[in-house]
Formats: C-alpha cells, sequence, structure tokens
C-alpha cells in the first residue's frame, strides 16, 4: 500500500505551535533535541541534535520547482556519514527525540522511525526508503489532487484503506533536498563535515580540521574540502508515529498516536 497520510496532522500542529512559543523568547530558529539510538551493542545512545525543520519548510524546498506551496510532516535533522549514529541507525532505525522547552515548561517526546539519505557516491547510497512524495500537502489548504489522484484516494477508502493524501504528480528531488539542507549551514558548520570521522582519536594534522571551507587561491583544494564535506552530509528523515507532550503549566499530559491507516487519535494520559 502507499504511504498515504492524514493532510495536516493534528500532532504537527501542536508540536510547530509549542516550538514557536518557545522561539519567540529564546529567537532561536528551532531548539536543540535529544537523539535517542541503540548502539551496536545493544545499549542506550543519546546525544544532541539541531533539527532542520520539515520537509518543504523553509529552505527545504521539496525540488526546483518549489515555489514555496508544499509542506509536509516528515521532520529531518543532519549527520556526518562517518558518525556512530549512522551505523546505528543503519541497524536499528527506531528512535525517540525529546525537548524540554523551559520557558513555557513542556516536554515533547517524538517516537518514530529514521531514513537516512546519504551523498551518491557514499558507499551506503541507496534511494530514500521513506515516500515522501505522499506525505506532501499544499500550504494554503487547496486540494492538490487532480481528479485520477481524488478518485484513487476515494476507491481506497471505499476498499477499507486511509482517506489520505495520494499527490502522485508532486515532483519530489530527494538530493536537492540534501544539497539545500546543507547550503543552509555556515561556513563553520559545512567545515565540519570534511573533517575524519566523529568520535575517533584527533589526528596531528591540523590542516584536516579547518575551520571553514579555506578561502585560497588554489581553486582544487578549495573544492576538495567542499567535495568532501558534501560526500560525508547525510540528511536523516524522521517519520513520527507518536509523539507524547507534558505541559507542567496545567498538569496536563497528551498522547498523538499514528494509527494504521495514518490517521491519528489524540488521548489524554496521566502526566
Amino acid at each position: 500500500m502507499k504511504g498515504y497520510c492524514s493532510r495536516d496532522p493534528k500532532w504537527k500542529k501542536a508540536f510547530v505551535s509549542y516550538i514557536n512559543r518557545e522561539c519567540e523568547i529564546t529567537n532561536e530558529r528551532f531548539p536543540s533535541m535529544a537523539l535517542s539510538t541503540v548502539d551496536l551493542e545493544g545499549r542506550p545512545a543519546v546525544r544532541m541534535v539541531s533539527p532542520r525543520g520539515f520537509v518543504g519548510d523553509g529552505f527545504l524546498r521539496i525540488s526546483k520547482e518549489d515555489k514555496g506551496q508544499w509542506t509536509s510532516d516528515i521532520l529531518t535533522f543532519c549527520t556526518h556519514a562517518q558518525s556512530n549514529k549512522v551505523q546505528e541507525l543503519l541497524n536499528t532505525n527506531d528512535v525517540q527525540l525529546v525537548c524540554w522547552l523551559p520557558n513555557i515548561k513542556v516536554q515533547i517526546r517524538c517516537s518514530g522511525q529514521a531514513h537516512l539519505l546519504f551523498h551518491p557516491d557514499n558507499p551506503n547510497y541507496s534511494t530514500l526508503s521513506l515516500g515522501i512524495r505522499h506525505r506532501v500537502w499544499p500550504r494554503d489548504g487547496t486540494e492538490a489532487e487532480s481528479e485520477e489522484e481524488d478518485e484513487e484516494r476515494r476507491n481506497c477508502k471505499m476498499a477499507g484503506g486511509p482517506m489520505g493524501l495520494v499527490n502522485s504528480s508532486v515532483v519530489i528531488d530527494d538530493e536537492y533536498i540534501r544539497e539545500q539542507a546543507f547550503l543552509n549551514h555556515s561556513p563553520v558548520i559545512q567545515a565540519w563535515y570534511s573533517w575524519p570521522a566523529p568520535g575517533r582519536v584527533r589526528l596531528a594534522d591540523t590542516s584536516l580540521y579547518p575551520m571553514s571551507i579555506p578561502k585560497i587561491d588554489d581553486k582544487a583544494e578549495v573544492e576538495k574540502y567542499e567535495a568532501n564535506a558534501r560526500r560525508n552530509y547525510v540528511l536523516i528523515f524522521i517519520d513520527v508515529n507518536k509523539m507524547d507532550v507534558v505541559d507542567l503549566n496545567d498538569s496536563s499530559r497528551v498522547l498523538y498516536t499514528r494509527r494504521g491507516d495514518t490517521s491519528w487519535s489524540i488521548t489524554d494520559i496521566n502526566p
């Protein structure tokens, strides 16, 4: 069955609302989140990551033709291709992301699966396993389906399937999304992706650790650093299937859960 989704799911609306409230106070673009994975020995591994936002939002346009008319419920972050978390996610892609928003006193915990998009030159490269095409919808809320797509969607519902979004005509360029994410980092962060593998013993050769892509006359040398950085840049797509929100302001806790047909349930639970 295709990867249908509910248009503009309520969990994302709630997530974005909380994040925006916090960022209005902190002036951040996006708060950091703790990413939990399972290491290769079966033990928990946690580190802080900086989400890049949702596919379709901001600079994460879905293709060159996208003029900002699309959005989605696919959260993204990035990492170095040689980091430990990459091997952990290739082994087990179940993840949790947690953030504490101190100014509004809210904790958000998202559970789901991670899908990795490597540079085409990377040995681990493969086409993205997540069907983003069926997880986007028009930002203005208008219907995007053609008559044929609308009929397919309704036939699926009549057959007992989900009444989700089909969008078979939407053009998705995975590599374009990954490249835009890379280009919207600062030069310092871009340079970090040209460094040797994270978590290994630091080498004595300081030239291996540029603080920014070198501003030098040797064009070939600059291209070498940029090429290394791009090859090491991995964009990770999180397919969220559960969100748990605790609000200490009113001692409430709400659980958003995706059903098998990708619609969502909302349940008040005990804090």
